[in-house]
């Protein structure tokens, strides 16, 4: 991989992790436009995930440092959040663990993930016109928790958008607009987290390479994250995700034919 295509692919990540096109799917198809090699390459996952990580800490901190906060003193709704983050993370991490390898494989299959990217454009499209705000995110109760727990298990297939998943199904469950941009972000933590923490075994059997193109990725995920999670705030505050979900419909469509 080279620097060019680091950098690249390091903004595909960043916007593409927040943004509901799905990061997966985009990542996939940049490798094959790009030759910047096969998917299994964990040493830029690492950096690309640590970049979008680091994004979503320091554009939530307020509100990370509020939650530990009120957990702590047991007031507001601290300990709801999370428990519910806790309920959320579970499906996916189970689903993660358990199919780790033939996950890998799917990257490389391109007319999956152009079938995945139209059922994320499906999904935006019902979420948009079918969406219903009843209550905030620490208020929803533990069976939204599990059915955006499972949106983002679902998103494991590249191609279906993680943030658009999880804030569809957050939309269509009444969760109101921003608690559900909000909690499907912070939600996203453990689980980007703890991916990273699953290919420890690999750094210590040098398996896990890194790299300068690596570092550099890192970094553009890392300001190109920041700036698409404001970017999705006010998409979805305004009603805009239809947009996405056309886009993700082309796409999903010229994909089949790559």
């Amino acid at each position: 991989m080279t620097l060019l295509q680091g950098m690249i692919m390091g903004v595909v990540q960043g916007l593409t992790e927040f943004l509901p096109v799905s990061s997966s799917g985009h990542l996939a198809l940049s490798r094959a436009l790009l030759g910047a090699g096969p998917a299994e390459d964990l040493g830029f996952e690492v950096a690309v995930h640590a970049g979008t990580l680091i994004a979503v800490l320091v554009y939530y901190r307020i509100r990370i440092l509020t939650i530990i906060t009120e957990s702590w003193s047991g007031k507001g709704e601290g300990r709801r959040w999370v428990l519910w983050i806790i309920v959320g993370t579970i499906p996916a991490g189970v689903i993660g663990i358990a199919f780790e390898d033939k996950i890998a494989a799917l990257f490389n299959n391109i007319t999956l993930v152009g079938a995945a990217w139209i059922f994320t454009a499906l999904l935006l499209f019902i979420s948009e016109r079918y969406c219903r705000e009843k209550t905030s995110a620490g208020k929803m109760g533990v069976w939204r928790a599990i059915a955006i727990g499972f949106a983002q298990a679902l998103a494991i297939i590249p191609g279906v958008s993680r943030s658009g998943s999880t804030i569809g199904i957050g939309l269509l469950t009444g969760v109101n607009r921003r608690s559900a941009v909000d909690f499907a972000f912070i939600l996203s933590l453990p689980s980007v987290g703890g991916a990273i923490i699953l290919t420890i075994p690999h750094w210590l059997d040098g398996s896990v390479i890194f790299s300068i193109a690596h570092l550099v990725g890192g970094i553009a995920a890392f300001f190109s994250g920041y700036l698409a999670i404001a970017l999705m705030i006010r998409v979805v505050s305004g009603g805009k995700m239809v947009w996405f979900a056309l886009y993700c419909a082309v796409i999903g469509v010229a994909a089949l034919f790559i």
